[in-house]
Formats: C-alpha cells, structure tokens, sequence
C-alpha cells in the first residue's frame, strides 16, 4: 500500500497537533501546517515535515501545494483546521477584526480546498476534512462573528461535497465542542482587546459560564482520532463531537429558536 500524504493547517499546537502526530504514527507521510516555527519543529519527525506559512497568504498556500507534489507526487488528506475566535457582541467587534476572521476562518479553508482539488481530481481519489465547531449550528451570545465564520464553512462544504463526489473525493465536517487546548484561553485574550460599553457587562461574565467546563473537557487527542476515521473509513459528512455536542445540536433543533435562546441565557446566568 502506498503511504498516504496528509495536509494538516494549524498543526501547531491543540487539535492541529494531536491530528498531525497521529496520522504520522498511522502510516501517513504529514505536512504539517502553521505560521510558528519553534512549535512545529518540536513535532518534525521522519514522517512530519513542517511548512511555515499563513492561511491568508495566496501565493504562500499555492507555492506549499506545489512543493508537496514535485516532492510526493500526490495528496490523499487535507485537514482544514486553522483558526481564530474573535468573540464579543456584534455591535463592538470592529469590522476589520470580523473581516479577518473571515479570512483565516474561511478564506483560508477556501484556499486549501482550490489548491489541493486539481490534484485529488486528477488522482480521482483524496479526502478533505474541515474542522467546523458546535457554534457552527448554534449561534449563542457573544460568539457571534466567530459562529458566523463556522456557518459559512459548513454551507462550503456542503456545496463542495456535492461537487466531487464523482471524482472519488470524500469531503467531511468534523465539529468539536468544548475540547481542553489553548483555544479557549486565546479567544479570552482576544476578547479583552474590544471594548464594550458597561451595559454588556453580563454578556462578558456570562462567555466566561459557557466554557467554564474547560479544565475537564476532553482532550484534542478525540478529534485527532475522528480525522483518522474519516481518512480510513467509509465516514458520516458530519460528525458533532463529544457527546455534549450532539446533544446541543439536537436541543436547539427540538427547543426551536426563542426556547433555546431563553435556555443559552439562564446557562450564562443573564438577568433580565
């Protein structure tokens, strides 16, 4: 059996990392993608070769792409996982901080998915995997451009899946809950750099309630082992993970809009 050869961005650290180091130990040549050096190069392995580049860099994504097939010839897995979470009310998060959400978020999804498409099509074979998140479905207060981002991905994807199917390439959303990585504290820093006028003092406390499970939440390793899945197997389009996940998708589908709304805000302890 050739060796497969696996694209991972954000591989860094959390679920990029966790995903890149298991492929490797399953038979997969990776390609490990982000912007920081001296953490990629703790994961540089016989089977892990680091790429330095930025999402939003066009010209960066094209020149990787082309390396990775002068130097193996072909691509079988591509994990879009890079990201950022600009939180904060709608009204507060300047434009350009939304606008550059958007751009690593989705944009930098899209670049990945043009860029690797010819090649998997031309093999008629390949597998991309997005990592979406639970907000991708249930939109809560205070997540609102960075829910809008995820939303935007899924639509793509679904669009994307119907588009290749022919061509032997197998296209899947993945959607993690609250998993323990450095996410969660990064989006807070993030946070404490838009400014909210007081009246918004229970939306910034009550952010704070949603993911105060953090510290017990799972690890990254469990969506490194659903990415595994989807490469190997015969894999759902769509999977919500871990179970809390689920549970949440399927809340807001039977509760309905107003109901789950109402149920989101006693959770982060609004008054009225």
């Amino acid at each position: 059996m050739n060796q497969g050869i696996a694209l991972v961005t954000g591989a860094s650290s959390g679920i990029g990392r966790a995903t890149a180091e298991l492929l490797a130990q399953n038979g997969y040549y990776v390609f490990a993608i982000a912007r920081r050096k001296y953490r990629l190069e703790q994961i540089r392995s016989e089977r892990i070769e680091p790429i330095i580049l930025d999402v939003t860099d066009d010209e960066a994504v094209r020149k990787a792409i082309g390396y990775v097939i002068s130097t193996k010839s072909r691509i079988d897995l591509l994990v879009n996982n890079a990201g950022i979470s600009q939180l904060g009310a709608v009204e507060c998060v300047p434009l350009e901080a939304a606008r550059y959400q958007l751009e690593v978020n989705l944009f930098g999804y899209a670049r990945f998915m043009q860029a690797v498409l010819p090649h998997m099509r031309n093999q008629k074979s390949g597998c991309i995997v997005n990592i979406v998140s639970v907000l991708s479905r249930i939109s809560v207060p205070g997540f609102g451009w960075y829910s809008a981002s995820k939303y935007a991905i899924e639509a793509l994807t679904d669009a994307v899946r119907g588009e290749v199917m022919e061509f032997g390439i197998d296209v899947v959303l993945i959607a993690p809950g609250l998993i323990k990585t450095e996410f969660v504290p990064k989006e807070f820093r993030l946070l404490e750099t838009i400014s909210h006028p007081p009246e918004y003092k229970n939306l910034l406390s009550g952010m704070r309630n949603l993911v105060a499970d953090e510290p017990e939440a799972p690890g990254p390793e469990l969506i490194a082992k659903a990415v595994l899945d989807a490469a190997t197997a015969s894999p759902p389009v769509r999977h919500a993970l871990p179970l809390d996940s689920k549970m949440s998708v399927i809340a807001r589908w039977l509760l309905g809009a107003r109901i789950f709304a109402w149920a989101v805000r006693l959770q982060m302890k609004f008054s009225r």
